[in-house]
């Protein structure tokens, strides 16, 4: 049986420079070549990933991809496209006014997914206010890099190129982290860190059992305490609240706390930290936040005071709106 074009490429992966020699007319190769140029003056890699498709990386981070068609095209956008760029979106909501100064309002909102019930963990989708609009029921999987979270532009022309590559150094411009360079908050600078990986020595929920929302060992819950950034805690639960109950090997005077986020820029917008001197004594409210401060990025720490420390040994981070990702919950003394 013949390979499918899709075992081909898996198997090849082939560089999209070869491609384009061999399948675009010479109209399109031109025009590839030179959004290619583009790339490599920006520094901006390009690996293949799936069929046809190559994604644009840079500084650690995928930024979008080129779709290419030509005689073995597929039917990944319409049967007339002979490439396309598509650009992820996910990050730009933050920012309406650059939206609307390069006139994007109508392809974004032609790009938005919406939620189809793909999984147990996400029945509903999610809500964001996009240029004063309420959009519901958004997917939750938007960080996934396809041609239905990217601004698309199909068979663009020199006016659509132009624009792709004013959103591409936005993009570019916007500080984030990575999972091996993760955005440290200033606030927290003369503090000194707890290591979680040694000091937390149990993770349990309020009643003392272990957490059982684990989907998989990359997402459980106890991951916020690894010292790992590669590994984060998944609250995609459809509970409205959620608590998380860590205990130190011995008491610490916490001043600040702070929650890193993952490659997700989904972040929880109201929830409390508690402390109690044992399992037995009522919880003390130690902070409240309701709101994550924005522009939210990949792997940035956000720091959070205490007013009034005490000297606890357990902690409880209780979360609403479960639906969300962190990397890490840094705990800081004097």
């Amino acid at each position: 049986m013949a390979e499918t074009i899709a075992q081909e490429q898996a198997k090849t992966k082939p560089k999209l420079e070869n491609f384009i020699t061999e399948h675009l007319d010479a109209e399109s190769r031109q025009e590839v070549l030179a959004f290619l140029d583009y790339c490599k003056a920006k520094k901006i890699s390009y690996p293949w990933s799936s069929t046809n498709t190559w994604t644009l990386k840079a500084k650690g981070k995928s930024i979008g991809l080129i779709w290419l068609g030509g005689e073995k095209a597929l039917d990944k956008y319409d049967d007339d496209t002979r490439w396309a760029i598509g650009v992820s979106f996910v990050e730009l909501l933050q920012y309406d006014n650059f939206i609307i100064k390069e006139s994007l309002q109508s392809i974004l909102f032609n790009s938005l997914k919406h939620c189809n019930n793909c999984n147990a963990y996400c029945t509903s989708g999610y809500t964001e206010n996009i240029l004063g609009k309420e959009v519901r029921h958004l997917c939750r999987s938007l960080f996934i890099l396809d041609e239905k979270t990217c601004i698309n532009f199909k068979n663009p022309n020199a006016t659509a190129i132009e624009q792709a590559k004013r959103v591409i150094d936005f993009k570019l411009a916007i500080p984030h982290g990575t999972a091996n360079r993760v955005i440290f908050d200033l606030a927290a600078h003369g503090l000194t860190r707890i290591d979680n990986a040694s000091q937390v020595c149990e993770v349990t929920d309020l009643q003392g059992n272990p957490i059982q929302n684990q989907i998989t060992a990359i997402s459980k819950v106890e991951n916020l305490f690894d010292g790992q950034y590669n590994r984060y805690a998944r609250f995609w639960t459809n509970e409205n609240s959620y608590d998380v109950v860590f205990q130190l090997n011995k008491p610490a005077t916490l001043v600040m706390y702070s929650l890193v986020t993952s490659i997700q820029l989904q972040v929880p917008y109201h929830w409390r930290l508690y402390g109690a001197t044992s399992k037995s004594e009522p919880w003390t409210l130690l902070d409240e936040q309701g709101a994550f401060s924005k522009p939210v990025t990949s792997y940035t720490e956000k720091a959070f005071s205490i007013s009034n420390p005490k000297t606890l040994q357990y902690y409880r981070l209780s979360f609403e709106r479960c639906k969300f990702d962190l990397a890490q919950v840094h705990l800081y003394t004097q």
